[in-house]
């Protein structure tokens, strides 16, 4: 789709209590972030709908914590 990705993931925080996020690698090239976990803020960094039967699961079992 486009070529923007995270290939290096350092968390700063002026906080140091807050608790480091869930991170998800992958690789296509070279690893990148692929999706990220902090409490109720998840992100993903690819189409989970243009993912066939694995991303119409990832999806599916999203919905299902909601």
């Amino acid at each position: 789709m486009h070529s923007y990705a995270v290939h290096d993931w350092t968390l700063q925080t002026a906080n140091p209590a807050m608790r480091a996020p869930l991170v998800t690698w992958a690789t296509h090239g070279k690893p990148f972030v692929a999706a990220v976990e902090n409490g109720a803020l998840w992100a993903t960094q690819f189409h989970p709908e243009k993912s066939g039967d694995a991303g119409a699961q990832l999806l599916t079992n999203w919905i299902g914590t909601l």
